[in-house]
């Protein structure tokens, strides 16, 4: 293979490693960052002002229902059941607006959250189509295994037979189902909501449970995940997974889903376990960590368009029946994936956004963004100014790189002459070829040495557009009709089906003039002449469903190194050493 071939034989392979590496297939192997720090004990969760004001308040009285007579020492809920009517309250805080059946002592149907909006401009909702019984219980163990109260009907505090709306402004507030089983056994179940989180508790009462057989383990369950709520059902997809903290770690354990039902109890001490999608999350926190919880995770079948992946858990807490009174208590975070709201619970709940292998510089570009943003509040021009700060930051090794490049350019016809006079002694090219470059004060790797910087900040940009929630929705105002979302593709129209992203396209030219200027000479290495074309073409492809918003950063960046390598006065180099034309051999004459 000739020296040409290898050359592009090289770069085609880089090309194919940064398209492998930006590919949805190899981000799912990249675990997400481990840099937190360490976890702090569980209590911390659930100290707060907030708190401190629901202890204050009283729920009202619930009517027990009384139970009849039974010598049964099992559950047996069906004689209760016509007593009780189907009953539906609608929690409304400043934040969201969530749905509960009086079914199993409180499940949960419907979550809209008010400040996030579908493209339909209808408000986001959370519960999965394919949830069954959300914040149900289970009793495990045992010959009771897998008894779940989700069918179960109970009554609430608020009253019976009618539909509620419980209103939470100003102050906490609490309401309470109760749920009569058997031998006088009951469960009471209170929930108390926050007018300024996205959190509500739930505290669980067992009454008289020693006079049942209830098990091993009093499980409150999860069920269905997150519901999708993006335009690309594909990116939503890709992003949706399930969390579990465990043991000491200080990073979550993440678990996906494909088409064959997995079903496995994970036992290991267990702080919180949750779901996400691209942009929201569900997560169970119970007060004191569990030994153990069981998932149930699959992806159901309908491709990219109408496939769903499922999540179903439960957190088990050990049940010691022989006591006649117990308890188990849970938060219940529902929300978005806000950096800031999940790192204030000190539980790492911010390590399920995935932020790759660059996680603190993504963390330190999302402060910088959020900073800005407070100044002049259009991400467009925060973008901006971003891609200033770090072109400006890496102004002197950017000055440096052009240098190198333009003194390799100049060296080009001595380096083609020694590899001509040596070309059957490699060793001593080697050799000659270093010297050379000892002389010049040039080193050959020198522009490569920003082009590594920049690539953990590229990744990590990459990773903010893709699901940093403040980005979702963002539009470059002015721009609005270019750019409506920084975190999509600047779709500006069809052709034959196939969308036409605009930014791409000029991100490719600007890049395609970068290289053209860094690029060899016409009297220098030709292998090196075809460079800009196929660099170009592998950026091009594998940014042309990227986030506008990385787009536009690069492109900016790349104007910013054209302007810097045009105002940078070209260095002369210092004479160069003649390189003895090589001596043909004469021919023997024939006798």
């Amino acid at each position: 293979m000739s020296e040409q071939n290898r050359t592009l034989a090289a770069i085609a392979l880089m090309g194919l490693i940064l398209m492998v590496f930006f590919s949805d297939w190899y981000q799912e192997k990249v675990a997400p960052g481990s840099t937190a720090e360490p976890k702090p004990h569980i209590e911390s969760s659930f100290a707060s002002e907030s708190d401190t004001l629901a202890q204050t308040m009283t729920v009202p009285e619930i009517a027990p229902i009384e139970a009849p007579s039974s010598e049964t020492s099992t559950f047996d809920a069906t004689a209760f059941q016509g007593l009780v009517n189907e009953t539906t309250i609608v929690v409304t805080t400043p934040l969201y607006e969530m749905h509960f059946s009086n079914k199993g002592g409180g499940t949960l149907e419907k979550v809209f959250l008010n400040d996030y909006l579908m493209k339909d401009s209808s408000r986001v909702q959370l519960i999965s189509e394919m949830a069954d019984g959300v914040l149900s219980n289970q009793f495990i163990g045992y010959d009771v295994e897998d008894f779940n109260t989700k069918a179960l009907l109970s009554v609430s505090s608020l009253g019976e037979g009618h539909d509620y709306t419980f209103p939470v402004f100003g102050r906490p507030a609490s309401f309470s189902f109760e749920l009569a089983l058997a031998s006088g056994a009951k469960l009471i179940r209170t929930f108390t909501f926050y007018p300024d989180s996205f959190h509500f508790d739930l505290h669980q009462d067992l009454i008289n449970f020693d006079k049942v057989n209830a098990g091993r383990y009093f499980a409150t369950s999860w069920s269905g995940g997150v519901a999708p709520t993006e335009k690309n059902r594909k990116d939503d997809l890709y992003y949706s997974e399930m969390y579990a903290l465990l043991g000491d770690d200080s990073s979550p354990s993440d678990y996906s889903a494909d088409e064959d039902r997995e079903s496995e109890v994970q036992t290991a001490l267990t702080t919180w376990v949750g779901s996400r999608s691209k942009y929201f999350a569900a997560i169970l926190i119970p007060q004191e960590p569990v030994s153990e919880f069981k998932m149930l995770r699959y992806q159901t079948p309908g491709g990219n368009e109408t496939s769903i992946k499922v999540f179903d858990f439960d957190v088990r807490d050990s049940f010691d029946r022989r006591n006649p009174v117990s308890e188990s208590n849970y938060r219940v975070y529902v929300g978005p994936l806000d950096f800031d709201i999940l790192k204030g619970y000190n539980l790492n709940f911010e390590e399920m956004m995935n932020w790759g292998w660059f996680g603190i510089v993504g963390k330190g570009a999302l402060w910088v963004f959020k900073a800005l943003y407070k100044i002049i509040p259009n991400y467009g021009i925060v973008l901006i100014l971003f891609s200033i700060l770090v072109k400006l930051l890496l102004a002197p090794l950017t000055k440096k790189q052009f240098s190198s490049t333009q003194s390799m350019q100049q060296a080009q016809p001595q380096i083609a002459a020694l590899k001509e006079k040596y070309k059957d002694d490699p060793k001593r090219l080697n050799e000659e070829t270093m010297k050379l470059y000892k002389v010049l004060g040039v080193n050959p790797l020198g522009g490569c040495l920003p082009l590594i910087i920049q690539m953990p900040i590229l990744i990590a940009m990459f990773n903010l557009f893709r699901t940093t929630i403040e980005l979702r929705g963002a539009a470059f105002i002015g721009l609005e009709f270019w750019i409506p979302d920084l975190s999509l593709p600047d779709t500006v129209g069809t052709l034959m089906g196939f969308d036409i992203n605009l930014l791409p396209i000029i991100m490719s030219g600007t890049m395609m003039l970068q290289q053209k200027l860094m690029s060899p000479s016409a009297n220098a290495n030709p292998q090196m002449k075809n460079m800009p074309y196929i660099m170009t073409a592998v950026f091009f492809f594998m940014f042309y469903t990227f986030p506008s918003g990385l787009n536009l950063y690069y492109t900016l960046f790349n104007v910013m190194s054209i302007l810097q390598q045009k105002l940078t006065p070209q260095k002369p180099l210092p004479v160069l050493p003649s390189v003895p034309a090589p001596v043909k051999a004469k021919k023997k004459r024939k006798k």
